[in-house]
């Protein structure tokens, strides 16, 4: 993960505490996803890339008789982060977020041309009464990107004596190509969106099979791939009464109401669904593919398939829940137990809406996998809950909302369910005490209605 340049360049450095450089070369290069550089060590210098790594820095450089702890003088590469392609509007980015404890820095104060004949140029930080180093940093414009290099001592005279040596290693960088395939990830999506908005079907399959191979460590180039084929499908519309759950369509001219029906026995839905299960082996970290791939079976009407698949997503994070992704890449944005139970329980959700026997079982299926490997979140009791309470079962219903309350006092809905699932059984007291905590803690919320008016049904028994 790219650490966002206000993180280096608010701070720029201050001087680092840690081991002793490991691995030095008279030379190094500096990767980043759109863009890189190599540079050489002037005389008397060194360039290291193992020091600075934990403070996410790739190559530094400091004097041969010292070493990065201890230096008064270092320098260290960077190539901006992703957003960043244009050098000025980096550089003023940068300025604006140091100003307040930085002061404003003397622009350009020299400038030149890099080994290879990019343009650079210099500006320089003097220390201030909050921040005592002195610095300067070089700035190169390369495609796609912006290189940077941060001279910075420990004191005024350490810096008067070495800022000359900022330019002669600006003068050694040469660009190199990205590392880095999320660079030519980006340039093969860019070409696809062009096909996709130009229709250019035929030039579309050859390009998306290329990006496949091309850059194998893509999970876009699967995604992509999957979804361009599972949008071929044909689809057909019946005259028919719609089921709770179908997709319709209203005929302007006669006012009658169709059903939308995909034909999901198209080669487009299988090479989508071959694509996906390949990309569940290549990125099983990657909860976004396991749930598209769900979501396939889904709309095929391949229950099987779909509730396996989910099974195996659940089976994977269950054995690896520290390095789970969602979309483009970046992570869940809570525990996985708490997410992944609310993704079963949006499966499920689908077939409860169908109102019809059959896919009540699905349902219940699904929360069954989340009651089974997720026994702490109480969102799979819920839905196991509902399904008793559909059938008539109603201790069994009773028993699934008690665990969802008892695991979460404060849910609302465990406790219109309670109070329901106790009318049902006649257990009118048990019903008054349950309707009333939920009025206690939502009086004005979604289900207050349906509580009072319980309530006022209840003093008639």
């Amino acid at each position: 993960m790219i650490k966002s340049p206000l993180t280096v360049c608010v701070a720029l450095l201050f001087l680092p505490a840690g081991l002793p450089g490991q691995e030095k070369y008279p030379a190094g290069i500096v990767h980043g996803p759109k863009a890189g550089f190599n540079i050489a060590a002037p005389d008397g210098w060194v360039v290291d890339t193992e020091s600075g790594k934990h403070q996410d820095l790739p190559c530094v450089l400091y004097p041969k008789d010292s070493s990065w702890t201890d230096a008064k003088t270092v320098m260290y590469a960077k190539v901006a982060s992703p957003p960043w392609e244009g050098v000025n509007a980096f550089v003023q980015w940068a300025i604006q977020g140091m100003k307040e404890k930085r002061g404003m820095p003397k622009e350009k104060i020299a400038s030149g041309k890099t080994k290879d004949g990019h343009d650079y140029f210099v500006n320089e930080y003097p220390a201030t009464k909050n921040y005592s180093q002195w610095e300067r940093v070089g700035y190169v414009q390369l495609p796609q990107g912006v290189a940077y290099m941060v001279l910075t001592s420990r004191n005024q005279a350490s810096y008067q004596r070495d800022s000359g040596v900022l330019e002669k290693v600006l003068k050694t960088l040469v660009y190199v190509e990205p590392k880095s395939e999320v660079a030519s990830g980006q340039e093969y999506a860019h070409r696809y969106r062009q096909l996709v908005d130009q229709h250019a079907e035929r030039e579309i399959e050859p390009l998306l099979t290329e990006w496949r191979e091309k850059v194998p460590d893509d999970p876009d180039a699967w995604i992509n791939s999957a979804n361009y084929y599972f949008n071929q499908r044909q689809m057909r519309i019946e005259m028919r009464e719609p089921k709770p759950g179908d997709i319709t369509m209203t005929d302007k001219r006669t006012g009658k109401v169709g059903t939308i029906v995909h034909e999901v026995d198209k080669p487009g839905m299988k090479r989508a669904v071959e694509l996906l299960q390949e990309a569940t082996t290549k990125f099983p970290d990657h909860l976004d593919i396991w749930c598209g791939l769900a979501f396939f079976y889904q709309d095929s009407g391949d229950f099987e398939n779909e509730l396996s698949t989910l099974k195996k997503m659940v089976a994977y994070a269950r054995g690896h829940p520290t390095q789970l992704k969602w979309l483009k890449g970046e992570p869940l944005g809570q525990p996985a137990d708490k997410f992944i139970p609310d993704k079963l329980h949006e499966y499920g959700s689908y077939y409860e809406q169908k109102e019809n026997a059959e896919d009540d079982k699905r349902w219940f299926q699904i929360s069954t996998v989340a009651t089974d490997q997720y026994p702490n979140d109480p969102q799979g009791f819920k839905d196991a809950a509902g399904y008793w309470a559909d059938i008539g079962e109603w201790q069994k219903a009773r028993e699934s909302f008690e665990k969802a309350h008892q695991l979460d006092p404060k849910s609302v809905v465990a406790l219109i369910g309670l109070g329901q699932i106790s009318a049902e059984m006649k257990d009118f007291v048990s019903a008054r005490k349950y309707y009333e905590a939920a009025l206690k803690l939502e009086p004005n919320g979604q289900y207050a209605q349906n509580a009072k008016e319980a309530l006022r049904k209840l003093k008639k028994k």
